[in-house]
């Protein structure tokens, strides 16, 4: 198998000054990160000071450390045009922050029909919420053209964009520039989660060649609700899944451990390193 390339979301480890963030990854042994500018540097992302931020990802690209994406997570489908409007211009200068410090991609999920709570909204599935994320989305092409980068898309289960079909389905309205994030976790809820093989294996058969990222997290379930822990401890094998991804000849793709911080997040990366010595 190859050497996993493993990164962590940034805003996830203790600290958010440079040295704290280089620091902690490199007691994690991580080699990239997921970085989200308002979240990580919310100081220099209110000023829309983009020379110290590109700084800033330079200064850890040096350090030794990958940017596998910058998450600029939103609601396409959200209502309120005066919100969806800030919403793009915080994308959309994501995507130049992106361009100018060498980061290949830009992502996010697709959001619910609730607004602010992307939770399930029974008609988060139908025609007409894909064809406003369709519509939102198409309105970035421009900016990932000028900047020649990639925007990743993430399905979840609850969300507009909810499977494997819906997400072909989108990207080939949308084209070449908007590729796949792959959330194993986020593609399961109580209803499918026993199946987690097959739905891995009719995404990866699905989207193979536009995979960019993986997303790998875990849970259990609670009176039917998902529960967070580490990578070792629930219902997804991911011995089995690296396996697959090894069938697949994916495993070059890189890793974000998601939704851990401290020891958690640290037993989970030394287990990923485990499986794939």
């Amino acid at each position: 198998m190859n050497r996993l390339n493993i990164g962590a979301r940034a805003h996830d480890l203790s600290g958010h000054s440079l040295q704290d963030i280089i620091d902690e990854a490199r007691k994690l042994g991580l080699d990239g990160l997921q970085l989200a500018i308002h979240k990580t540097w919310e100081a220099e992302w209110q000023a829309r000071d983009e020379d110290a931020i590109v700084a800033n990802i330079h200064h850890l690209q040096r350090s030794g450390l990958s940017l596998f994406l910058l998450a600029s997570y939103f609601n396409p489908a959200h209502s309120r045009p005066d919100v969806l409007a800030r919403e793009l211009e915080r994308v959309r200068f994501t995507i130049a922050v992106a361009g100018k410090s060498g980061v290949a991609a830009v992502g996010s999920e697709t959001g619910s029909l609730n607004d602010d709570e992307w939770t399930w909204h029974p008609d988060n599935h139908g025609e007409t919420a894909f064809s406003t994320v369709e519509q939102t989305l198409s309105r970035l092409r421009p900016s990932l053209v000028a900047h020649d980068r990639h925007f990743l898309v993430e399905a979840v289960s609850d969300h507009i964009i909810h499977d494997a079909g819906r997400l072909a389905q989108l990207n080939a309205r949308l084209g070449a520039r908007f590729q796949v994030t792959l959330d194993l976790a986020n593609l399961l809820n109580a209803d499918n989660a026993a199946r987690w093989r097959d739905v891995l294996e009719h995404f990866l058969l699905t989207h193979g060649g536009r995979i960019r990222l993986l997303h790998f997290k875990n849970f259990i379930l609670q009176g039917g609700h998902k529960v967070p822990v580490g990578l070792e401890e629930g219902i997804i094998d991911y011995a089995q899944v690296l396996r697959t991804l090894e069938r697949f000849q994916l495993s070059h793709i890189p890793v974000v451990v998601e939704e851990l911080t401290g020891a958690a997040l640290a037993d989970s990366v030394g287990y990923l390193r485990r499986l794939s010595e």
